[in-house]
């Protein structure tokens, strides 16, 4: 897969793995994420855009979108 698959401003379906007290950490094409200030279950579906990406460590900061 393409490290640059994900790009910021992307707005993705990202799945919900935990909720935290700031925020949850989604899934998205086994790139994890986290979206703060974002209140879910897991399992739930975000529509997030995506404001920071990390090739390297294969992660990513998002917001709903």
């Amino acid at each position: 897969m393409d490290d640059q698959f994900l790009a910021v401003g992307d707005v993705v379906a990202a799945t919900v793995t935990k909720s935290l007290p700031f925020g949850v950490l989604v899934e998205y094409a086994d790139v994890s994420g986290l979206a703060k200030g974002v209140t879910a279950a897991p399992g739930d579906k975000l529509s997030l855009r995506v404001l920071e990406f990390d090739s390297t460590q294969r992660r990513f900061s998002a917001e709903l979108a």
